[in-house]
């Protein structure tokens, strides 16, 4: 008995030292390393691969721009509208494939987009969502805003402090371009300056064009954290505001909001943080 207990437990312990070993091995399928095609440490040339998924949040900045309405009121051109700075969410899932040998040290990679953000106008801008009365009052609602951007983008990334210790410093500088679905919805709010009110009424979609740029590092084998800057341009025809206040203070199926439709740019500045989980891909 004794003798079968003891082949056993040795039979065991071979067992779990071949698996921890296939565990180190970077060209393992249980080692998250692009990297690591070859039987040996991983080299600047090989590689596999590389699915991710990203969560970030950030800051939306959008410009200034003119407005110009397209319903025959007057002034027709309102310059300089000041579109709300806000929160913006959104997330990633792309893969990358290293090609080092191929492409002078760079990998090239393809991602899915997505974010939202909401572009407000706040109150108290005459002739855009509000008017002067005889007075000398202010009649006017803040004109609520929400943005929503999807589509792919086409990157390189220059991979450094590449070695046989994952992840040892490793970072990637990375830029890209996309095009994807630009789309702003937008209905006045609640009269007077405050913002709130719930987006119903009004979409927008037009072509947005997309750059990007940013640096990830990894923590570990499959997580790694990230910081990018992205700017975004699209020309919208279907935009509204309630130009002179005359929405009711409270929308009901009677009587919504009265709307005037303008044509637009905008223009938009992203900055996010954010973490990705990162698979590899054997062949």
């Amino acid at each position: 008995m004794k003798t079968r207990i003891s082949a056993i437990v040795g039979l065991l312990c071979v067992l779990g030292y071949s698996d921890l070993a296939r565990a180190d091995d970077p060209s393992s399928p249980r080692v998250a390393d692009p990297y690591a095609l070859s039987p040996g440490p991983p080299t600047m040339s090989s590689g596999t691969p590389e699915l991710y998924l990203s969560f970030m949040a950030g800051v939306a900045m959008p410009r200034s721009e003119d407005a110009t309405f397209r319903d025959g009121s007057t002034p027709t051109v309102m310059p300089n509208v000041d579109y709300q700075m806000k929160q913006s969410v959104g997330g990633n899932a792309g893969i990358w494939f290293p090609t080092r040998n191929k492409l002078a040290g760079f990998d090239v990679g393809v991602e899915i987009t997505g974010y939202v953000w909401y572009p407000d106008v706040a109150c108290c801008n005459p002739n855009f969502n509000g008017r002067v009365l005889a007075d000398g009052s202010f009649q006017g609602t803040t004109t609520e805003g929400m943005g929503a951007y999807v589509g792919p983008n086409f990157l390189i990334r220059y991979p450094l402090a590449i070695s046989e210790s994952y992840p040892n410093g490793r970072w990637f500088p990375y830029v890209g371009i996309g095009v994807g679905a630009h789309q702003i919805a937008q209905r006045p709010g609640w009269r007077g300056v405050n913002f709130g009110n719930a987006i119903t009424d009004s979409r927008n979609t037009a072509v947005g064009f997309q750059g990007v740029g940013g640096i990830k590092g990894h923590l570990f084998k499959y997580l790694a954290v990230f910081a990018e800057a992205k700017y975004v341009h699209a020309h919208h025809d279907g935009l509204v505001t309630d130009r002179f206040g005359q929405s009711p203070e409270i929308f009901t199926s009677n009587g919504g909001p009265v709307v005037n439709a303008y044509s637009s740019t905008i223009d938009t500045i992203f900055v996010h943080v954010g973490l990705s989980l990162h698979f590899d891909v054997k062949p």
